[in-house]
C-alpha cells in the first residue's frame, strides 16, 4: 500500500489485502443484482448526471515542487487533480499534490490554463486548498457541491474523477467497498510528515491510479463524497478517498486561516482489544496508552503507558479496535490550544483524575535547505520531527541527502544524521546553520569542521568547497503523481 505521491517505504499494515478480479461480466452482474429494481438505461442516466455536476468542475493541476532527498534541490513537475468548492476559484486538492508547490498550473474544463497560489495545507489529513487566478479568466466558473458522507453505504455506486497517469479529464465507476478503512498512525506522506492519524478513508473500486489523487469521488446525485488520495499497486482498483465531510470541515479551516490548528498532549493509543484484562480494566470501554511523548503535556501530567482512558471532560471514550482510533485523536484535537482538559484515567483497575493542558500540535516538517558547494541537503528540525526520529532535541539541522559524489559524502556524512556544529560554533536552527554556511562560502574558508550526531554517537566530518565546475545541476522531470 502506497500513497498516489511517492511514499517512502510503504504503509506498515498488520492486514493483508489480497487482489482480485472483477470481470467486465462480473461488474454487470453485481449491477443488476444489487439493484434489481434500477434499468440500465435510468442507471446509465444517473451516470450522466453525475458526470455533468462534477467533470465540468474537475481541475487539472501541474505543480512544480522540489525534491531535497537525492541531497541537492531538484525542480519536479508532477500531475494530480482537483475540484472547484468555491466560486471564488478556491480548489481542493491533496497535501501530497500541491502542498509544497512553488508553481501551480491549472487546467480548466473549458481548456483554459490560469495560475493557482497555494492558500493552505494539512499534511495530517493530506489536504490543501488552493485559489485559481480568475483575473483575467472569461469564463464561467463550475462549482461542485459536497454530499454527506455519513449517509453513504457499502455498495453505493460512485464515480472517481480526475486525470490518472496524466490522462485529463477521466472517470471510472465502482462501488464503496466499506466506509471506515484505517491506516496506522505511522504513515507517512513522501515530503515526511505523518498522516491518516485523524480520519478514516472510504474504500473503492472505481479505479484510482497515479494522477487521480486530488480528484473528486462522486455519487449518482453528482455530489462530491470523497477526495481520491491513496491507491494500492497489489491489487486490481482498491483506492481510497478522503470523506467529504472531513474534506469540509479541513478546507472550510484553510480557506479562513491558512492553516488547522489542533490540540496536543503526547500520547499514542493502541486498541483495547483483547487487553483489557492484562491492563485491569473492569469493562470493554475506554482507549490504551501505548506511548507518552518525552517532555509532552501528558508526561507532565505523570500519564503513562499502559494508562487507560475512560473519559475526557466527562464525556466517555474508547477504542477497542483501530477504526476508533482516529475518533479519540480527534476530539482531542478539537480542543482549542491550551484548554484543561480532564481525564478519568484507569491504572492496574485503580481509577483517578489527571488534568492535562493541551498544546498547540505545531509544524510536522520544517524548510529545507541546499548547500550544494558542500553537496548535500538539511531540513530544519521541528518538535515532531524531534519525537518521531527520537533525536536528543530540536538543536541543529536533519541531512535529508547526500550527494553521492559531493564534498560530505566524502567526508562520511549520510541522510539522518544531525548537524550539531560548524566549526567550534554550536548550532541552534535552520536559520543559523544557513547565515554560518553563507559566511564560509563567500570568504571562501577552504575548510570546515561538520560536528554531526549519528544515533547515540557524535561523528566528525571536514568538507572542502566544490568548484563551480564540478557542481551537477538538479535535474527537472515531470510525472503524474506517483502513489
Amino acid at each position: 500500500m502506497k500513497f498516489i505521491n511517492r511514499n517512502r517505504s510503504g504503509l506498515r499494515r498488520r492486514e493483508i489485502v489480497k487482489a482480485f478480479v472483477v470481470t467486465p461480466l462480473a461488474i454487470a452482474l453485481t449491477l443488476t443484482l444489487a439493484k434489481p429494481s434500477v434499468s440500465a438505461e435510468s442507471l446509465q442516466e444517473r451516470l450522466y448526471h453525475a458526470r455533468d455536476a462534477v467533470l465540468p468542475a474537475l481541475v487539472h493541476i501541474q505543480p512544480v515542487i522540489s525534491d531535497y532527498r537525492t541531497g541537492k534541490k531538484r525542480k519536479q513537475s508532477i500531475v494530480g487533480s482537483g475540484v472547484i468548492i468555491h466560486a471564488d476559484g478556491y480548489v481542493v486538492t491533496n497535501y501530497h499534490v500541491a502542498g509544497k508547490a512553488q508553481n501551480i498550473l491549472c487546467t480548466l474544463y473549458d481548456k483554459e490554463q490560469v495560475d493557482a497560489v497555494l492558500i493552505g495545507g494539512d499534511p495530517s489529513t493530506d489536504l490543501a486548498v488552493i485559489k485559481l487566478d480568475l483575473s483575467e479568466y472569461k469564463g464561467v466558473l463550475p462549482v461542485a457541491v459536497f454530499g454527506d458522507s455519513d449517509s453513504l453505504q457499502v455498495g453505493q455506486q460512485v464515480i472517481a474523477m480526475g486525470s490518472p497517469l496524466a490522462l485529463a479529464r477521466s472517470i471510472t465507476f465502482g462501488v464503496i467497498s466499506t466506509l471506515d478503512r484505517y491506516f496506522t498512525d505511522d504513515a507517512r506522506l513522501p515530503s515526511g510528515e505523518r498522516t491518516g492519524q485523524y480520519n478514516l478513508w472510504l474504500q473503492t473500486d472505481a479505479a484510482i491510479n497515479p494522477g487521480n489523487s486530488g480528484g473528486p469521488l462522486v455519487n449518482l446525485d453528482g455530489l462530491v463524497v470523497g477526495v481520491n488520495s491513496r491507491a494500492s499497486t497489489f491489487a486490481n482498483n482498491i483506492g481510497f478517498s478522503i470523506p467529504s465531510n472531513i474534506v469540509r470541515a479541513i478546507s472550510d479551516e484553510l480557506i479562513a486561516h491558512g492553516k488547522v490548528s489542533r490540540s496536543w498532549i503526547g500520547v499514542h493509543f493502541q486498541p483495547l482489544q483483547n487487553l483489557e484484562n492484562w491492563f485491569g480494566s473492569k469493562d470493554e470501554s475506554g482507549v490504551l496508552i501505548a506511548s507518552v511523548d518525552s517532555k509532552a503535556p501528558a508526561q507532565l501530567s505523570h500519564l503513562r503507558a499502559g494508562d487507560i482512558i475512560k473519559s475526557i471532560n466527562g464525556v466517555e471514550v474508547s477504542a477497542r479496535f483501530n477504526e476508533e482510533l482516529p475518533d479519540v485523536y480527534r476530539t482531542i484535537a478539537e480542543y482549542p490550544i491550551g484548554s484543561e482538559l480532564l481525564l478519568d484515567v484507569q491504572r492496574s483497575g485503580e481509577t483517578f483524575t489527571a488534568m492535562v493542558r493541551t498544546r498547540e500540535l505545531g509544524v510536522l516538517q520544517g524548510e529545507d535547505l541546499e548547500c550544494p558547494e558542500w553537496g548535500f541537503t538539511v531540513k530544519e528540525i521541528t518538535r515532531q520531527m524531534a519525537l518521531d526520529y527520537q533525536l536528543a532535541s530540536e538543536a541543529g539541522v536533519y541531512v535529508t541527502g547526500v550527494k553521492r559524489s559531493g564534498p560530505a559524502n566524502e567526508g562520511g556524512l549520510r541522510g539522518g544524521d544531525v548537524i550539531t556544529r560548524i566549526d567550534d560554533i554550536d548550532i541552534a536552527d535552520l536559520a543559523q546553520f544557513s547565515l554560518l554556511y553563507q559566511e564560509r562560502i563567500k570568504s571562501k574558508q577552504e575548510l570546515t569542521m561538520l560536528t554531526f550526531r549519528r544515533g547515540g554517537a557524535l561523528r566528525f566530518a571536514v568538507v572542502k568547497p566544490e568548484k563551480e565546475s564540478a557542481k551537477e545541476e538538479g535535474a527537472d522531470s515531470t510525472k503524474a503523481d506517483t502513489q
